[in-house]
């Protein structure tokens, strides 16, 4: 470990707030007599402040993973002196990286068993300095599975089903789209050019009036609007079970408790 570390930890360079605070500001005979020593250093060339630059000390704990703690310690506090605040200030932040009593851990904190915070901790079986990550606790909550989506729908039959719409839980009544009509009808093909405008084609057009979905509040077709193969490849896509929603009714406190639900909005 570097002999300086407590300054590279703890101390920052020395502020200069300007040129003009370099030396002498007043001429001699308006100086006062006495001034205090902070005063003076300020005035001369700036100050010192205490700095919380704790990067160095995690990556050089880091490097030491496997070897025995009490040498890695023994490293670290050779270089700092016990009576310097500043430099004892250096051993104060090692427990924030390096959990080294794993058991009391355990018995301080009952209800969630042998699990700290410290990316680093010291084997009791063989002093050795080890990461946390890997052990099986802290890996199981690295690949911790993705929480599963809200469910939003629960089908009781083919025409009732329970849908949450913003946070609230409601009963829909569901009803059979109306079978779709097509009628032969011609007309101006598409496209760009005079070419394209005189010329006619045949198509089936969808005839059937659209229904009105009560929950979403939009129109709903019993088909697509031109009988073709692509056309109805996207209708199955939007409207596979061939349903719209013809009556909600909000589900009471009984019913949510019987369907094992419960509101989310506010």
């Amino acid at each position: 470990m570097r002999k300086d570390m407590a300054k590279v930890l703890v101390e920052r360079p020395r502020l200069i707030d300007s040129a003009a605070r370099r030396g002498r500001r007043l001429p001699d005979e308006l100086l006062p007599k006495s001034i205090g020593m902070r005063r003076g250093v300020h005035e001369a060339g700036g100050f010192k402040q205490l700095n919380e630059n704790l990067a160095p000390l995690r990556r050089y704990l880091e490097r030491q993973v496997g070897r025995p703690w009490n040498k890695v310690f023994s490293e670290i506090a050779a270089n700092l002196k016990s009576s310097s605040t500043v430099q004892q200030h250096v051993l104060d932040h090692i427990k924030d990286f390096v959990q080294l009593h794993p058991m009391a851990a355990a018995r301080l904190w009952p209800g969630i068993g042998l699990r700290w915070y410290q990316g680093l901790y010291v084997d009791p079986r063989d002093g050795l300095l080890k990461r946390t990550d890997r052990l099986a606790w802290a890996e199981a909550r690295v690949n911790r599975p993705a929480a599963p989506a809200p469910v939003d729908r629960v089908s009781l039959t083919e025409d009732r089903e329970l849908r949450r719409l913003q946070g609230l839980w409601f009963e829909v009544r569901l009803a059979q789209l109306p079978r779709p009509e097509y009628r032969t009808v011609t007309r101006p093909a598409r496209g760009a050019g005079s070419a394209a405008r005189a010329r006619e084609i045949t198509v089936r057009q969808l005839v059937t009036p659209a229904v009105r979905d009560i929950v979403s509040g939009l129109a709903v077709c019993g088909g697509p609007e031109i009988d073709e193969p692509r056309g109805w490849a996207e209708y199955r896509g939007a409207h596979p079970s061939r349903t719209y929603a013809v009556n909600k009714r909000q589900l009471s406190r009984m019913e949510l408790r019987r369907h094992g639900l419960a509101n989310t909005a506010g």
